[in-house]
């Protein structure tokens, strides 16, 4: 080359250099569709991507450039937009939301991965549907949001908990599934405040559970709390309030039906009618008193307060919240009620290769409460069931106390005036952490967490006399205080290396975890106060009624795992896990319990053959099989334990010793309850990621149930608990996703769906079975466990219509010819003779109902139009059967459901409902049967809200970053052919499951709120 040539050269890229040198700077404001303004928007010039910016906390931005240089502007869940500078120096941008599915990341056992690459079964609920729910716990936010997880409101008392399954019931044991909070195992999660959480991943399957070894069995609730955000400072306020009433009242009969039921009643039995001029009835009393009226509380209020303040910079993040919840209950005013506050401080620090940080919890809580569904003692119960005839009040203003109901029902607006009960509790829920990069790839942590929780629960009964049973003659103060402490520390080492296009990850660690109880209580008589607020154990003078209790537990876990990870080119994904929790629950022989799995999966749209077929975007299949243990099965039943207490009789004069003897016969084997799962699924995604499918079928095995062994009655000890059961759950479970934007209307639709088949398959004890929960008195036995069918199933008489005649009496025979039911009269209920031995008896009881939904349904539906949003959300549960206990009855004289009206009164009038008696001979009412079973389908509106959210040109003159307001009704429409107060009715225990003993309904609820940033 010539000098000349060179020279040139030299001249050209000085001359280029000059006109890069001439830069300008360029600013602006980002916002999105909507007019909101865009902190952390990254900014960067496409001909140097080193050089860039990002915009501030009110969005804007300034960066010098080149004039003929380009700048592109990116942001999580926006479509990147490349824009020339072309000489300006102002460039507003507004970021279109993009519908391009970015790569998640899924929060599993220890650690996090990219949900492409996640071969088994997990589900997330991010912190947006938190939002949008508004719950008050966070079991609310899982209900219908996540495939083949069923969550049903105990009942509707402010602070009542839920019940929740995941895939099935498969033990006889506790079924509730492992909360970890932050990576600490929680004992429950009410402590929580929802707007503090982050994402909830639920673990569905064994090979994703498997991780959790010992616990995992009933599936795994991993939530994960909010952190602060680097380079951004917020403060945020949100505030709601609203009213809540009940929904439905049930059907009861006013006064004059009562007296003409009655009436009939005792006609029937060929005696004395009680009311023998019922129009004196109606005149006295007209309609007579509507317990429910006067229980019920018209526009109970609740309101929330929530406060938090984040931010961070690149070394360090922090949140901090504070949170105020009160709700009124429904039902007894002043009597039910819960309130809650709550403080979080979450923290990270980094300096060079260490990390460290922390996660820290404070939870006061009060509830006051009611039973909410007791056919004895509670007030809903007692409202039913109390004739409509005596009144609230007596003229001279005492107490109205009936002639007619007996037992516990009396008066529930008496009752509830000497219930004075409350519960408090402290908790403390947190950890540190730090970790270590020893070499690139190479990370060791460690973690240590604790639980502390101190509980008081204390009551005060005056002297009261509200029926000759119902009645207290002298005061009494009582009260408990518990203390929970639980500690855990874990260390794990993780190593994650890349070779060509094998991705490798590894895992081990170990964790040992130590929970300790203690309680102690007491109780004092006849007190210097008559209230509640004096009410105190030191303020009795009884000396001679003081009592006293006390005791405590504890329970170690030592427990170590790994998990291998690998991954060719983000195509063929594999990954093995292997735990070992050795656990107090058992003894020396079965001490450790190790729990395999594994899991594998193919991402299809990765293959050549695939790339040409446009309407695809993502399709991913997945295999993975797993074991999991449940180890809470209580402390030391692999042993005889010492009781006290024990009386015997010693010595001719037979004196009164009080001693100690063994309660149990110990059975050192005693392991550990086991369930294996297989799954397949499939994760699919169409029309550039704006329709998702996610598919799973499964099959859950649970085996080793425990169930008490059949021993000899001279043992003359109770018998050992042994492994001896097995249960099924087989199901399939889907879920659809729908978004897109059309102009400046944009849509999020969501359904989920499941069905589950449960099946005992096994019960290694005497009789095959093992029986549940019952009602009132007499009523045995309504729940049991049977191998071939579903768990906590009805058991009971099936009936075949009403006897419409005599002859039709006779003629009702086995195949030998015996008359099956001679006393039966007209009106009487068919048993069905199901062995066809011409008796009745309990060889006839067979299943009559299924407490379990055969499947589930949740429909979510989100709008938005420029500055409003709309979002509502439905959820149905359909195939599952309530048992009605609502009416006491074994006490004749009680209130009956509307219902009655259509019973049995001549031949031809009722073939359903049969003819009323005092007494009952044909225990028409008085047995176990399908007289009392109702389908429980429902479908809810569960929330429904529309918002508005301020304009930024507007909000910004007052320095607000958002300011939204919004409206929400919960629990607006119920649709359901059950008539009692509510067909949500969850487990009180495995084998107490679907009985209504007239519960606590669900409010119906108007919220009003608002949301402030800054």
């Amino acid at each position: 080359m010539s000098m000349k040539k060179i020279f040139g050269v030299i001249s050209l890229i000085l001359w280029c250099g000059s006109l890069l040198a001439q830069e300008i700077n360029v600013s602006g404001t980002v916002t999105s569709s909507d007019g909101t303004t865009l902190p952390g928007v990254t900014i960067v010039v496409k001909e140097n991507p080193t050089k860039g910016a990002i915009t501030d906390a009110n969005g804007r931005y300034t960066i010098s450039v080149a004039p003929n240089q380009t700048l592109e502007f990116s942001f999580v869940g926006m479509q990147t937009q490349t824009i020339p500078v072309g000489g300006r120096t102002q460039i507003d941008v507004v970021l279109q939301e993009s519908f391009q599915m970015i790569e998640e990341l899924i929060v599993v056992g220890y650690g996090v991965q990219k949900k492409s690459l996640v071969s088994s079964s997990v589900s997330k609920v991010s912190s947006e549907d938190i939002e949008k729910a508004a719950p008050t716990r966070v079991e609310q936010v899982l209900q219908g949001r996540t495939a083949g997880v069923q969550v049903i409101s105990n009942s509707g008392q402010p602070g009542e908990g839920f019940t929740v399954r995941i895939r099935g019931v498969g033990t006889n044991g506790t079924s509730d599934p492992l909360y970890i909070v932050d990576g600490m195992p929680v004992g429950g999660i009410d402590y929580l405040n929802p707007n503090d959480i982050q994402s909830v991943e639920i673990l569905k399957d064994a090979s994703a559970s498997a991780i959790y070894g010992a616990r995992g069995a009933n599936g795994v609730v991993l939530i994960t709390t909010k952190q602060g955000q680097k380079g951004k400072f917020s403060v945020n306020y949100d505030y709601s309030m609203g009213y809540q009433n009940a929904w439905r009242k049930v059907s009861l009969l006013n006064a004059k039906e009562y007296a003409i039921i009655m009436n009939e009643s005792y006609a029937n039995d060929n005696l004395p009618i009680p009311f023998p001029d019922v129009n004196t009835v109606v005149q006295a009393v007209g309609n007579g008193t509507d317990w429910q009226d006067e229980l019920f509380y018209k526009n109970a209020p609740t309101y929330n307060h929530q406060f938090s303040v984040s931010g961070g910079n690149e070394n360090s993040t922090f949140l901090s919240s504070l949170s105020y919840t009160y709700q009124d209950g429904i039902v007894a005013k002043g009597k039910s009620n819960y309130e809650r506050y709550t403080y979080r401080l979450n923290s990270t620090h980094k300096i060079g290769k260490f990390s460290m940080g922390n996660n820290l919890a404070y939870t006061n809580k009060v509830t006051r409460g009611i039973d909410p569904n007791a056919e004895f003692g509670g007030p809903l119960a007692k409202a039913v069931n109390m004739d409509p005839i005596t009144p609230v009040k007596n003229p001279d203003g005492t107490w109205g106390i009936s002639s007619y109901a007996t037992q516990e029902v009396v008066n529930p607006v008496a009752y509830l005036s000497v219930l004075n009960s409350n519960y408090s509790e402290n908790k403390l829920v947190g950890n540190v952490w730090g970790e270590l990069e020893i070499i690139k790839g190479l990370k060791a942590k460690t973690n240590f967490s604790v639980d502390y929780a101190n509980g008081s629960s204390r009551s005060f009964v005056p002297v009261y006399f509200l029926s000759d049973i119902v009645k207290a003659t002298t005061s009494e103060a009582s009260g408990t205080v518990n203390k929970w402490f639980t500690w855990q520390s874990e260390n794990t080492l993780t190593y994650n290396n890349t070779i060509g296009q094998h991705n490798f990850a590894a895992m081990v660690g170990m964790t040992a975890n130590k929970y300790y109880h203690e309680y102690i209580g007491g109780k004092k008589n006849d007190l210097i106060f008559n209230d509640f607020e004096h009410g105190w154990i030191n303020n009795g003078t009884d000396e001679d009624s003081y009592r006293s209790w006390g005791g405590a537990d504890e329970h170690a876990l030592l427990s170590y795992f790994g998990r291998v990870n690998y991954d060719f080119a983000g195509k063929y994904v594999f990954e093995g896990v292997l735990r070992a929790d050795g656990s107090s629950n058992f003894g020396s022989n079965n001490r450790f319990g190790y729990f395999p799995a594994f899991s594998a999966g193919w991402v299809m749209s990765k293959e050549e053959f695939l790339q040409g077929f446009t309407p695809l975007s993502f399709l991913k299949l997945r295999l993975g099989w797993g074991r999991n243990g449940n180890e809470a099965i209580g402390a030391f039943k692999y042993t005889s334990l010492i009781g006290s207490g024990s009386k015997y009789t010693f010595g001719t004069d037979e004196t009164i010793t009080l001693g100690s003897n063994p309660v149990g016969i110990s059975n050192p084997d005693l392991k550990w309850e086991t369930s294996e799962q297989t799954n397949v699924g499939v994760d699919a995604r169409f029309l550039s990621d704006k329709l998702s499918v996610t598919l799973d079928l499964y099959n859950k095995k649970t085996k080793d149930l425990l169930v008490v062994a059949p021993i000899p009655g001279y043992i003359g000890n109770a018998a050992p608990t042994v492994n001896g059961g097995s249960v099924s759950n087989k199901g399939i479970e889907l879920e659809l996703g729908y978004k897109t934007l059309i102009n400046d209307l944009g849509i999020n639709a969501n359904l989920s769906g499941a069905y589950n088949k449960n099946e005992v398959t096994s019960i290694n004890n005497s009789e095959g079975k093992i029986y549940g929960a019952g009602l009132a008195v007499g009523m045995y036995n309504i729940c049991i466990m049977e191998t071939g069918y579903p768990i906590a199933y009805f058991w009971g008489y099936k009936t075949d219509g009403v006897f419409q005649n005599e002859q039709q009496i006779q003629n009702y025979k086995s195949s030998d010819g015996t008359v099956i039911q001679p006393n039966a009269k007209p009106g009487d209920l068919i048993w069905v003779d199901k062995n066809d031995d011409g008796t009745i008896d309990d060889k006839d009881r067979t299943m009559i109902g299924n407490p379990y939904p055969d499947f589930t349904l949740g429909v979510n539906l989100g709008l938005t139009y420029k500055d409003f949003d709309f979002n509502m959300f439905w959820y149905g549960a359909f195939g599952q059967e309530i048992f009605k206990g609502t009416r006491r009855y074994d006490l004749p004289m009680s209130n009956w459901d509307a219902s009655v009206l259509e019973r049995w009164t001549g031949e031809g009038t009722s073939n359903s409902h049969p003819r009323v008696t005092i007494n009952d001979p044909n225990q028409n009412y008085f047995r176990v049967s399908d007289f009392y079973v109702e389908d429980g389908s429902f479908l809810r509106l569960k929330n429904v809200t529309l918002g508005y959210t301020l304009p930024q040109k507007f909000s910004q003159k007052v320095k607000i970053s958002k300011l939204r307001v919004y409206a929400t009704a919960v629990n607006l429409l119920t649709f359901t052919k059950y008539s009692g107060f509510d067909p949500e009715i969850g487990a009180k225990w495995s084998l107490d499951v679907g009985i209504d003993r007239n519960i606590y309904p669900q409010p119906r609820t108007f919220l009003f709120g608002v949301n402030l940033s800054f």
